[in-house]
């Protein structure tokens, strides 16, 4: 998982290619939890400074600063996963429509590979596992 990572960081201006479905969503887990302890952190560090003690979210310095540092790597790799299932990187703006593009482009992250496509062939190792999440295998 965090070499999933990685990789999108050190690919993070790098549009063209494929991304696989494992790496991406590795990638986005790891996202994901990273986010959460900085905005942990950041709460505690503010909480720490408040008289009364209630608790809730602050949204401070760290998590500023980590959301700008990865706003790029994911861009890039949506992109690329894009290009896994055959699609363009422009149906990146369907992010524009309120909800509706966002829950299109979550379904084509969710689909399987497409075996080749004009953004280069898939990578030969998955070829010869069985994917169970297409049925014409069985």
């Amino acid at each position: 998982m965090v070499t999933n990572y990685l990789h999108a960081l050190t690919h993070m201006l790098d549009l063209t290619g494929r991304l696989t479905r494992r790496a991406y969503w590795y990638f986005l887990l790891m996202v994901l939890a990273l986010s959460c302890l900085a905005i942990s952190v950041d709460s505690a560090v503010l909480l720490s400074g408040l008289t009364d003690g209630t608790p809730e979210i602050k949204i401070g310095t760290m998590t500023m600063t980590f959301g700008a540092i990865h706003a790029l790597p994911i861009f890039s790799a949506s992109v690329r996963r894009l290009h896994d299932v055959g699609k363009s990187g422009s149906w990146m703006l369907l992010n524009l429509i309120p909800f509706v593009g966002s829950m299109v482009l979550f379904s084509w992250y969710a689909r399987p590979s497409v075996i080749d496509s004009v953004h280069g062939e898939a990578p030969r190792d998955r070829l010869s596992r069985p994917n169970w999440a297409d049925r014409t295998q069985f």
